[in-house]
């Protein structure tokens, strides 16, 4: 039977990517379902590049208010007499919304993000319990699909990861003519290095960017390319022009569109990131990613590709409330702690299998 399922998701863009994770298991249940994601106006287009989403509805929100415009979209989507409403990340106003359109199954995986819901739980036909699965030595991306698992009374405890439509010929084409005068003697590497956010301690020193890069460069016979906006050029420069091997570098920053960055890290070898939406995206799109961790929570937060690694220093409140509220914390041993060693160790095991 065909379905009409509304998934909400008002969330960050590497979160968008993580839960992507309940399609694969949507569409194996449900494979002629019509699924349509409800995500924030910006991030509209980058959700409609995920391989099992139909349609995307952009949702313009005010933090804190707006009860009006959460009335607008149930009255929208009573109209649209969906037949299963999913919350991934059921706040409040995604709550009423579609309890206010009528959605007659209403589902919730909050807890694949780690806690359990209050009144809102009232509201939903069926709260998925991940009882008795260690949320902590998961990733989150296998979180939310055990979750969607469970509602399906699934055993099958393969991880599918979310993927991502097929690159346009013209945005390969496009990445291509970027990269044509990269060395084809080793291995290319992406590399991402700002975070969009405003928790600098993500980011790791650029000097130890420059070493590690150094080091990859003449162990590996590797050249790179920097990825990121117009806005991250100025760290991305510090970190290429502290190298001494700065023509192994071609610079992308500031020159792809999202699309063409998809198609770029499907020509590369590997991404090594700070921790950012730009490791998931190059995780669904197939890329191996290594992922430079300091103060979240490294085995949640590894990209959802295959080939994933994360590195990290691993220190005692690496994770806690404390230091995912940066405000709060006044240490930096999260940072400063993770050496180009740690780092070198886990890029070695991730190329290990990428070239078998």
């Amino acid at each position: 039977m065909a379905y009409k399922i509304f998934v909400d998701g008002i969330m960050h863009l590497g979160d968008i990517m993580i839960a992507a994770s309940i399609f694969p298991v949507l569409k194996k249940h449900h494979p002629d379902s019509e699924i349509t994601f409800l995500t924030q106006a910006a991030l509209a287009p980058a959700a409609s590049l995920l391989d099992d989403v139909d349609r995307v509805i952009p949702y313009e929100y005010k933090s804190g208010g707006g009860a009006l415009g959460v009335w607008r979209m149930a009255q929208k989507l009573r109209r649209e007499h969906f037949d299963i409403g999913i919350s991934v990340d059921p706040r409040e106003r995604v709550t009423l919304m579609k309890w206010l359109a009528g959605i007659p199954i209403r589902v919730t995986v909050e807890e694949a993000l780690g806690w359990k819901l209050g009144w809102e739980r009232h509201f939903y036909t069926t709260d998925v319990s991940l009882s008795g699965w260690d949320y902590f030595s998961h990733r989150r991306s296998e979180s939310f699909q055990e979750a969607m698992k469970r509602y399906f009374h699934d055993d099958d405890k393969t991880f599918y990861p979310p993927r991502l439509k097929p690159s346009s010929e013209k945005d390969l084409d496009s990445v291509d003519r970027l990269l044509e005068n990269a060395s084809h003697d080793g291995p290319l590497i992406a590399l991402c290095v700002q975070t969009t956010g405003d928790n600098r301690l993500k980011e790791w020193r650029a000097e130890r960017y420059s070493e590690l890069c150094d080091r990859i460069a003449e162990e590996y016979n590797a050249s790179f390319v920097m990825t990121g906006i117009e806005a991250h050029r100025e760290r991305a420069d510090e970190i290429i022009n502290g190298t001494h091997h700065i023509e192994r570098f071609i610079s992308a920053t500031g020159k792809t569109t999202l699309p063409e960055l998809i198609a770029l890290f499907r020509r590369v070898d590997a991404l090594v990131t700070c921790d950012t939406g730009t490791a998931h995206i190059a995780g669904a799109a197939g890329c191996p990613v290594l992922t430079i961790c300091t103060s979240a929570w490294p085995d949640v937060y590894r990209a959802c590709g295959e080939n994933c690694r994360v590195a990290s220093a691993r220190v005692p409140c690496t994770g806690r409330a404390n230091c995912r509220i940066m405000k709060t914390c006044n240490k930096s041993d999260c940072y400063d702690k993770l050496t180009v060693d740690m780092v070198m160790d886990e890029f070695a095991k991730m190329m290990e299998k990428h070239l078998q």
